[in-house]
C-alpha cells in the first residue's frame, strides 16, 4: 500500500509545483483547499515521482476515494499505483476531480478501461478577472447597478479593509452571524466550514492568503478570502455577506478582486454543490467557462 499521511504546511511548495505542471484550473488542486479541508474530508497525501496522490473520504457515505493524480510526467504510473492501493485496502477504485482535459491522457493508459460520469454541481465557475473588477457589459449591468446603488446609499459609511492578524476575529465572528442569518448552525457542513475557516485564519501568512472585510457604520457586513493558485488564476475559498443589505455581496466580490486579482487572468469561485440559490448567484456573473470534473471508475466495477 502507498504510505499516505496528513498534509502539512511543509508540503505547500511541492504540491503547488505538481499543480502547475498541468494547469486544469480546478480548486481541488489548490494547496489551500487541500489543507484547510483536510480534517473534514480526512485528506491524506503522498508523492510518487513528480506526482501528488490524494486519498479522501466522502462526508456522507464515508467511502474512500482518490483525487486524480496531478504532476509532471507519465500519468500511467501514478494511476496504476492508486489502483493497486485500492486493491490492497479492499476498497473500490474511484477517482474524482478528473479534469475534462485529463480524460484522453487516462484513456491512453487504459484504453476503454474507465467509465467517466459528470456531476454538474461539482464544476468550478471560472471568471475573467477583468470582468469581475469592472462589471462591464450588458450581462453584468444588474451587478453594476447594485454596486452603484450601494455606493450612493452608504457614501461615507462603508469601508473595505484587508484581513490581517488584527481583524481575523471580526471575520470569524461574522461567519457565525451569517450562519445564524441563514439557519445553518445545526448543519454538518457548518461544522466543517467553521473548522476550515478557523484553520485558514490561524495560518494566514503561511498559506499565502489574501482577504477583505466590508464594514457598514463600523460593523462587518461581509468578508472573503482566497489565494493565487496558479500563475494565471486566483481561487476564492470563502465569501459571505449579509443578504439583507442590497449590494453587499457584489461589493465584497468586486473590491476583493480589484485589490488582489489584477495580475491574473482568471478567478475560480469554486462549485455550486447543486444548491439552487448558489447556482443562480454564480451563473448570474456569467463565467468565462466551467471547469468540469468527472468521476472515473473501472468499467464493469460494482461501486
Amino acid at each position: 500500500m502507498l504510505e499516505f499521511r496528513e498534509v502539512t504546511l511543509e508540503d505547500k511548495d511541492r504540491i503547488e509545483a505538481c499543480a502547475q505542471a498541468y494547469n486544469y484550473h480546478l480548486c481541488e488542486h489548490c494547496f489551500v483547499d487541500l489543507y484547510i479541508w483536510r480534517s473534514h474530508y480526512n485528506t491524506q497525501i503522498c508523492f510518487l515521482d513528480e506526482f501528488l496522490l490524494v486519498k479522501m473520504q466522502d462526508t456522507e457515505s464515508g467511502q474512500e476515494m482518490y483525487l486524480a493524480p496531478i504532476g509532471d510526467g507519465d500519468l500511467c504510473r501514478p494511476i496504476e499505483a492508486l489502483r493497486q492501493d485500492a486493491q490492497a485496502r479492499g476498497i473500490p477504485f474511484v477517482m474524482v476531480s478528473v479534469a475534462e482535459e485529463m480524460i484522453p491522457r487516462i484513456e491512453t493508459c487504459y484504453p476503454d478501461g474507465f467509465e467517466f460520469s459528470y456531476n454538474e454541481g461539482s464544476a468550478d465557475y471560472v471568471y475573467l478577472s477583468e470582468k469581475l473588477q469592472t462589471l462591464s457589459g450588458k450581462k453584468l449591468q444588474t451587478k453594476r447597478n447594485l454596486v452603484n446603488r450601494f455606493l450612493a446609499n452608504y457614501e461615507g459609511r462603508w469601508s473595505y479593509e484587508d484581513i490581517t492578524p488584527d481583524n481575523v476575529r471580526d471575520a470569524l465572528k461574522f461567519h457565525f452571524k451569517w450562519c445564524e442569518l441563514n439557519g445553518c448552525m445545526r448543519d454538518q457542513a457548518f461544522f466543517g466550514e467553521t473548522c476550515a475557516i478557523g484553520i485558514a485564519l490561524n495560518n494566514w501568512d503561511a498559506l499565502g492568503l489574501r482577504g477583505g472585510i466590508l464594514r457598514l457604520d463600523g460593523e462587518v457586513i461581509a468578508f472573503t478570502f482566497g489565494c493565487q493558485a496558479t500563475d494565471d488564476m486566483y481561487v476564492v475559498q470563502i465569501e459571505k455577506a449579509d443578504h439583507n443589505i442590497a449590494g453587499a455581496y457584489q461589493m465584497i466580490n468586486q473590491q476583493f478582486v480589484k485589490r488582489n486579482c489584477t495580475e491574473v487572468l482568471y478567478v475560480n469561485r469554486e462549485e455550486d454543490l447543486g444548491i439552487e440559490g448558489l447556482r443562480k448567484a454564480k451563473r448570474s456573473y456569467h463565467p468565462a467557462f466551467m471547469a468540469k470534473k468527472y468521476m472515473a471508475v473501472p468499467k464493469g466495477a460494482n461501486q
